[in-house]
């Protein structure tokens, strides 16, 4: 009897008729299972020697980083900000409570508060203008550190202890290399004012923009149960001549107060009075970044204290591969005179930039804003602190 016709077999998009490919695709995959039959041990050693290959390439660019990309970094740096002055020279930023521009409207950004107002800490009742900034810095902030500041001979401490007294004077920083193109930065100040007004700049998360200089954006896209919140952030600031690098993260921030101290096994190591920078910058070197695992806080204390995490959510968009932070808040006993109140703000934070930037470009400036940040704090906390004296 006459077969029916037969139908063309169907075509592959690109042409090729895809009976065919399948068939390919089964005498090859025919051959690799007879293969791996014959020669399980074979496969074995191509597979481990393909893994073996992989950690190779994985060591080789973790060690082009630290020996390369991160000396060269500094390199640059160094060419660029040769002019710098010497550490017998500083040239101080200035950061003052100031009253308004001769003409304002409701909304410019570069608007001040009056200096009453902010000693007061009035910001919940300036009206219509929610961008009004308490503080006004002049100058580049990067003058206010010095070459060499924070880093290995630069002097800095390894913590700050209850002993050791920096008011008054500049904040301290520290800056300690980390693996993987990372850095951990420390930085701590001493305060005319009280733990309860330095903890109350902190946590009013609506209003950090106008007393941070280094934020150009702040908005509070949640409050958390317990006093913390979940807040989307952008930062600028200057790292080469006419570069500016602007860094935006989302942020979640909880609060630790001495009822309900920040976990230890949250906190990455402890170092004590005894030991030497050069130990902990070493095995600081060596410590990975771990989600969930802050640096040590800058002051280490057996006072009282509160603590505040900060960390960038993941899979949010943002700037960085890993950013955690510690704020922490204590009085200053063994430091303040007979009848005053004095309070030590210290801020601990690991980071690691996205993508190929090395973080040695930036450590410096970053280093440079958190210092200036916490004059920041500490002018509008000690003018609250003025304000409320009973001879004003």
């Amino acid at each position: 009897p006459d077969k029916p016709p037969s139908l063309p077999p169907p075509t592959h998009p690109h042409g090729m008729p895809s009976l065919y490919l399948r068939e390919g695709m089964m005498f090859l995959l025919s051959i690799l299972a007879v293969a791996s039959s014959h020669a399980p041990q074979r496969c074995a050693a191509v597979r481990g020697g393909l893994l073996r290959v992989g950690a190779t390439r994985f060591r080789v660019r973790e060690r082009v980083r630290e020996r390369f990309l991160r000396p060269v970094s500094r390199r640059l740096h160094s060419l660029f900000f040769s002019s710098r002055p010497s550490p017998s020279t500083p040239q101080p930023i200035d950061i003052t409570i100031s009253t308004p521009l001769a003409s304002t409207s409701p909304g410019d950004r570069p608007d001040i508060l009056y200096t009453t107002e902010a000693s007061l800490g009035n910001l919940g009742n300036i009206g219509d203008a929610p961008e009004m900034r308490v503080v006004d810095v002049e100058g580049d902030t990067e003058a206010a550190l010095l070459p060499g500041e924070g880093k290995a001979g630069g002097g800095s401490p390894v913590a700050l202890f209850d002993e050791i007294c920096l008011e008054p004077g500049d904040p301290v920083v520290r800056i300690e290399d980390a693996p993987g193109n990372g850095v951990r930065i420390f930085t701590g100040i001493d305060i005319q004012s009280t733990m309860d007004e330095v903890w109350n700049i902190l946590t009013d998360y609506e209003n950090l923009h106008r007393v941070v200089p280094s934020l150009v954006s702040n908005e509070v896209l949640e409050k958390k149960e317990g006093g913390g919140a979940r807040i989307y952030q952008i930062g600028a600031a200057k790292v080469l001549p006419g570069v500016n690098f602007k860094a935006s993260m989302t942020l979640d921030v909880d609060v630790y107060t001495e009822d309900n101290p920040l976990p230890e096994e949250k906190i990455a190591t402890h170092v004590d009075i005894d030991t030497s920078s050069e130990e902990v910058r070493a095995k600081g070197s060596r410590l990975p970044l771990k989600r969930g695992i802050f640096p040590r806080p800058f002051a280490e204390t057996s006072l009282p204290k509160r603590d505040i995490t900060m960390a960038n959510v993941e899979g949010a968009p943002g700037d960085f591969d890993h950013y955690q932070g510690v704020w922490r808040v204590q009085p200053l006993e063994t430091c303040a005179p007979d009848g005053e109140q004095y309070s030590r703000l210290t801020y601990a934070v690991e980071i690691k930039p996205k993508g190929l930037l090395p973080v040695g470009l930036i450590e410096r400036r970053i280093a440079a804003d958190l210092k200036v940040n916490l004059m920041a704090i500490r002018t509008v906390a000690e003018g609250r602190a003025a304000a409320t004296q009973p001879n004003n």
